[in-house]
C-alpha cells in the first residue's frame, strides 16, 4: 500500500481573501485523498480566533492586506464573496473549513503555532473549534514530510 500523499498549509496573512486558497486547496487535496495538515502563524492564527474567524467574510476592506494597486481588485473581490455568502452561492469560510473538519476529520488537522500564540497571547480556548491543538513547527514538518507545502 502506498503512503498518503500530503499537503502542508502554513497560513500567515490572516487576510480574508487569502483563506480562499486554504479552503480551496486544501479541499481539492482532501477530495483526492490527501492528508491535510494547516498551521496557525502569525496573523493566521490571530484570524482563526471565536471572535474573528465567524465575521470574516462580512468585514470591509480593512480585512484584507494589499498593495494600494489591488485595492480595486480587494474590493471588488469582497464584494462578490459577501454577496455570494449571502445569496447561499458559497459558505464563508468557517462554514467551509468546518465542513472540511467533519468530512475528513482524520485527514484534516489544524494546529496553531505556540510560538505566535504566545506572542499574540493566545490560548487554545480562544480559537474556533476546527483548530485541534497547539503545535510547533517541528511536528508540523515531521506530518507533513515528503509532501508539499504551501505558504500563504
Amino acid at each position: 500500500m502506498s503512503e498518503k500523499r500530503k499537503l502542508g498549509l502554513v497560513f500567515a496573512s490572516g487576510a480574508s481573501n487569502r483563506i480562499c486558497c486554504i479552503v480551496i486547496y486544501g479541499g481539492a487535496a482532501l477530495a483526492a485523498g490527501w492528508e491535510v495538515r494547516l498551521h496557525l502563524v502569525n496573523e493566521g492564527l490571530v484570524a482563526f480566533r471565536k471572535d474573528f474567524l465567524p465575521k470574516l467574510n462580512s468585514l470591509d476592506i480593512d480585512t484584507t492586506i494589499r498593495p494600494e494597486i489591488y485595492l480595486p481588485y480587494a474590493e471588488l473581490y469582497l464584494k462578490n464573496v459577501k454577496a455570494a455568502v449571502e445569496n447561499g452561492q458559497l459558505k464563508d469560510w468557517y462554514s467551509f473549513l468546518k465542513q472540511l473538519k467533519t468530512d475528513y476529520p482524520n485527514e484534516f488537522k489544524i494546529y496553531a503555532c505556540p510560538v505566535a500564540a504566545a506572542m499574540y497571547n493566545i490560548k487554545k480556548e480562544d480559537l474556533v473549534d476546527i483548530v485541534d491543538e497547539i503545535k510547533g513547527a517541528e511536528s508540523f514538518l515531521e506530518e507533513i514530510y515528503g509532501g508539499v507545502t504551501m505558504y500563504i
